[in-house]
């Protein structure tokens, strides 16, 4: 049966003047749920770069998508970590080009990335009773700008979502700073660095 018989086309109209992008100022309370400031990658795209992209590059990649952080993969298209704004643009770049003895130009993603295996990572089955507040407690307690969380079924880990302290803050209209005094002396300075 074709479409037309099983359903009906909805009116158009024309635009005589440009409309207005919406602005997306979400209010949230610390008891609300959690879910409901989950960025759902079923439902969003992430962005996903190479190991092998430079970091000008990527940064730009950043700006045109409205993005901090990006996911990177390798050839095979497997992640294998992430990177953030103030990765590329902090110190790390720095150090990195210093210590490899290479032009800043010449660094690429996987010498600033974190990798996968250093991920602070919090399982969906946990968020879907969470509220707002106990994301913004772990943000806070770990010193996370970015929560992800997985999904596993079957055995299989997925990649479900994440949290932005960004987005969390405005949502709460509160900072959410790094709990520095929970930290041991080497997680102090991995803090400090970046």
């Amino acid at each position: 049966m074709p479409l037309s018989q099983r359903f009906k086309a909805l009116p158009l109209a024309s635009l005589t003047a440009p409309p207005s992008l919406p602005k997306v100022q979400r209010s949230a309370q610390p008891g609300d749920p959690a879910l409901a400031l989950l960025t759902d990658l079923h439902h969003s795209a992430c962005v996903v770069a190479s190991h092998r992209d430079g970091l000008d590059a990527t940064v730009q990649l950043m700006v045109r998508a409205g993005v901090r952080m990006v996911f990177v993969s390798d050839v095979d298209g497997v992640l294998v970590g992430m990177v953030t704004a103030e990765h590329i643009q902090g110190e790390r770049p720095v150090v990195r080009a210093t210590a490899q003895h290479v032009p800043h130009k010449e660094l690429t993603l996987a010498d600033v990335m974190v990798p996968v295996n250093q991920w602070d990572v919090v399982e969906l089955s946990a968020v879907r009773t969470a509220r707002l507040g106990d994301v913004a407690a772990t943000l806070h307690e770990n010193g996370l700008r970015y929560l992800l969380v997985t999904q596993t079924k079957q055995g299989v880990t997925t990649l479900r979502g994440l949290f932005s302290a960004a987005r969390l803050e405005r949502a709460l209209q509160t900072a959410i700073e790094p709990d520095l005094h929970s930290r041991s002396f080497a997680e102090l300075g991995q803090a400090l660095a970046q």
